[in-house]
């Protein structure tokens, strides 16, 4: 059954998979995007993030699948890597490397501009979806507590737009708390936890005389002692992607090849030192995790939904937020069946809080034990505990299964206590003999 007409703000990923999900409901779907785009456009300002790693895990992966039958496919013919989280993935913890055994838990890894381009095309194709672009939207029009649609400028002129649904998919820069205060609806005050890592990211090609035996490397950082970290992937085919970050990742060549230096993984640094670099070095600063408690909002407007980044921002360096957004949407495909959510929006808004409770304490433990705060109590434990964890794995394969699936949103944060793996961490013995120690006490 069809409605008539839905409106979703911003053409990014998140507001590509929202439309299509729309366009199974509803007979009309306008995609309103702040920039200039074609199906074929490549890096944008809207999409800042784009020159960084967008790794998408088997959670993701799977969501997009069952939005896109054979998507993994096309982004593979496209030269996205696919890489086996044990066996094609090299990763040195704190304590030492990671097993290297077949775990059968996939991380497709992608540039953003390819995986943009790739869902563009199959939403635009769509008969009941377009675009438009150059519109900057300014706020909502509403009648009687219903959001009936949005109004802006595009270029030198109005803009004003009718819908029976609006979706909010601009972003982690999403105006919508203000736009709602012109309504007289107002939102609990967000939850902020402030990123303490910058990063930097280089595309360099392929070195056919390096014989690397990995796909992926990784070297991830654990507060408070490790502060450097980076991470290397086979992308589009013919590229490595390295991303450094730290207190203060480098931003010149000098600087990018001494952190690489810095690293346990030398096989990083060796490409930084040998390959020949196909991009400038792009920068990034800190960025903040935000939570917008939108599910908490009493008197929230019918006709209006919003997902991804538009709720949920978090800091880019743990790799989450897109698997986040595909969630959401393929929540937003079940609930569509079962609910006018049109008139239910707040049926929606729950379902994208369920989705963020664990990648929002997964980032913001995390970014919580680098600042000068004191953690409260359950923060502490949790941090204490996680670093029992990553203690364990160089010599557990059990215990490293438990964290991949549990890091890559596969399995709930509960499978790092079943007592196999409980009990294995908390002795401190592995399976080899050996006593792991403790990163952060």
């Amino acid at each position: 059954m069809y409605s008539d007409r839905a409106l979703v703000i911003g053409a990014g990923f998140a507001g590509l998979l929202a439309a299509r999900v729309l366009s199974e409901s509803y007979g009309d779907v306008v995609l309103v995007e702040r920039d200039t785009i074609t199906t074929d456009t490549g890096h944008r300002a809207g999409v800042p993030s784009a020159h960084h790693r967008h790794p998408l895990p088997a959670r993701g992966a799977q969501a997009l699948e069952s939005l896109f039958p054979r998507i993994v496919r096309e982004l593979e013919n496209a030269g996205a890597v696919r890489a086996d989280l044990g066996s094609d993935c090299l990763t040195h913890f704190p304590a030492g490397p990671a097993p290297r055994d077949h775990l059968g838990l996939d991380v497709l890894s992608v540039t953003r501009v390819t995986l943009d381009r790739i869902i563009r095309r199959r939403v635009l194709r769509l008969a009941n979806v377009s675009l438009v672009d150059g519109v900057t939207v300014n706020g909502l029009l509403h009648d009687r507590g219903t959001v009936t649609g949005v109004h802006g400028r595009r270029g030198d002129r109005p803009f004003t737009d009718y819908a029976d649904l609006v979706v909010d998919a601009s972003g982690r820069d999403s105006k919508l708390v203000s736009w709602l205060a012109e309504l007289g609806v107002h939102c609990p005050a967000p939850r902020i936890v402030r990123g303490h890592l910058t990063c930097s990211s280089r595309l360099y090609e392929v070195n056919r005389d390096l014989e690397l035996d990995w796909k992926n490397a990784c070297e991830p950082t654990h507060a408070p002692g490790k502060t450097r970290g980076g991470s290397m992937s086979s992308v589009d085919g013919s590229r490595w992607l390295v991303t450094l970050f730290g207190d203060a990742a480098p931003a010149d060549d000098d600087g990018f090849l001494d952190h690489a230096r810095s690293l346990r993984c030398q096989d990083i640094a060796e490409v930084v030192k040998t390959a020949t670099p196909a991009s400038a070095i792009h920068h990034a600063g800190t960025a903040r995790n935000r939570w917008n408690r939108f599910h908490e909002v009493a008197d929230w407007p019918r006709g209006l939904l919003a997902l991804g980044d538009s709720v949920v921002s978090l800091d880019p360096v743990h790799g989450h937020g897109l698997t986040v957004t595909a969630v959401n949407c393929a929540d937003l495909r079940e609930l569509l069946r079962e609910h006018d959510l049109a008139g239910e929006p707040l049926v929606f808004q729950r379902a994208v809080a369920k989705a963020a409770r664990f990648p929002w304490t997964f980032a913001t433990t995390a970014d919580l034990g680098r600042g000068t705060r004191k953690l409260p109590l359950p923060g502490r434990l949790l941090r204490w505990y996680s670093g029992l964890v990553l203690g364990a794995i160089p010599g557990d394969r059990r215990v490293y299964r438990a964290y991949v699936r549990v890091s890559q949103l596969a399995a709930r944060p509960a499978a790092l206590f079943s007592p196999a793996v409980l009990v294995r961490v908390l002795l401190g013995r592995t399976l080899s003999g050996r006593r792991p120690r403790a990163t952060a006490p």
